[in-house]
């Protein structure tokens, strides 16, 4: 069985390792992505601040004004932190990889950029697209969530693999389980550093491969969980109910839906799509532990100011709990700045344990070679493979 495990874990990972190092690369860099983009585009929050903020009505308009054929807007997203712009997001053109995002100064409502999600030109959603899809769209997508499910498999074989076997006493060598050697084998350095790297990081490995796989296969994860934890079904979006009347404005809608959630703080407002749709507003309510993700969230009638729905993530089913929490828990948010730091560092892993791995198995080859090559040599080979560590490879 043993063995069956290692033929598994070595060629699945020599096959597919590098497109899960890609994965696991672009995962990292995506953390911050935001960080990131304010560095790559110093223009979208470069503005001057003032004391009286513009409305959202006023944001939206001047987004609206600056994106060719007068777009109805899709949402509105909130600063990340001090010093950010909104981003209102636009539907994209056809055949684009993505929506148009405007950013507009908080203060004055000077749009500061207008761009294209997923283009090349505006750096970390290229990323996002390449993480998300390999740029290859729904096919992609679902190739990435097949990745997710091997990377789980790699996680559960190298486990078996890393645990100790008994020694003639009885015993297990836990610490030289746990440790690098430093013999100055360069094969047993490399060994070393791909278990004790895969054992340290597997409880991260787990918990960003699983988020990983709900992210792109939603429903099939969440029957998963509602057979083994209470949750509650998804709720139809309610609509508005009319469709005539005077809408009230999006600063209204906000200022409803926050009223439902004291000391909470509002994320994105959702518009309208049509005349019979409602408001959606995503709050971050009092005692979720993220920063930047509003999982809890109301409808509002466009025309009437009604509450339709209210959601606050605190009071919901564990089952529930736990789908809303993969999504901040995929990118570290859930865990605060230290979280953000420890997905930053998993991402690289897949990276270092394919290229550590490679290694190993082309050394080997190397070595098979050579023995082949000098059959009336059998004990100096035996010596020089003791003195590389390959009796001690799994």
């Amino acid at each position: 069985m043993r063995k069956a495990l290692f033929t598994l874990h070595k060629y699945a990972g020599l096959v597919l390792g590098l497109l899960l190092s890609l994965i696991g690369l672009t995962g990292s860099l995506l953390v911050f992505d935001h960080a990131l983009d304010e560095q790559l585009a110093p223009h979208t929050v470069t503005f001057r601040p003032s004391e009286a903020p513009a409305s959202y009505a006023d944001i939206l308009a001047a987004a609206r004004a600056a994106v060719p054929g007068n777009p109805a807007p899709k949402r509105l997203m909130t600063p990340r932190q001090s010093g950010s712009p909104y981003v209102v997001r636009f539907p994209g053109a056809e055949g684009a990889p993505g929506p148009i995002e405007v950013s507009v100064s908080p203060f004055d409502a000077e749009v500061l950029a207008v761009r294209g999600w997923g283009t090349p030109g505006y750096t970390m959603t290229w990323l996002y697209r390449l993480h998300y899809t390999l740029l290859s769209g729904k096919q992609g997508k679902t190739v990435v969530g097949l990745m997710g499910l091997l990377l789980m498999v790699f996680c559960i074989t190298g486990a078996v693999l890393w645990w100790p076997k008994k020694s003639r006493t009885g015993g297990r060598r836990w610490g030289k389980a746990f440790s690098i050697s430093r013999s100055g084998n360069r094969f047993r350095f490399y060994f070393d550093v791909h278990r004790v790297f895969g054992i340290y990081f597997l409880p991260l490995l787990l918990v960003t491969s699983f988020s990983g796989v709900t992210l792109v296969f939603p429903q099939q994860v969440r029957a998963v969980v509602s057979a083994v934890f209470p949750t509650e079904p998804l709720a139809a979006l309610p609509g508005s109910h009319t469709d005539r009347g005077q809408p009230i404005s999006p600063d209204r809608a906000a200022a409803i839906a926050q009223e439902e959630f004291p000391g909470g703080v509002l994320k994105r407002i959702y518009l309208p799509r049509d005349a019979t749709d409602s408001y959606g507003v995503s709050v971050r309510a009092a005692g979720e532990v993220w920063q930047n993700y509003g999982a809890s969230f109301a409808r509002v009638d466009q025309y009437s100011g009604e509450v339709l729905m209210v959601e606050n993530v605190t009071t919901i089913p564990l089952g529930n709990k736990i789908l809303r929490w993969q999504f901040p828990l995929h990118n570290g948010d859930a865990l605060g700045l230290a979280g953000r730091w420890l997905v930053l560092l998993a991402g690289l892993v897949p990276g270092l344990l394919f290229g550590t791995g490679a290694y190993l198995w082309w050394k080997k080859r190397v070595l098979r070679r050579a023995k082949s090559r000098s059959p009336e040599k059998p004990a100096r080979e035996g010596k020089q493979a003791a003195q590389t560590g390959l009796r001690s490879t799994p």
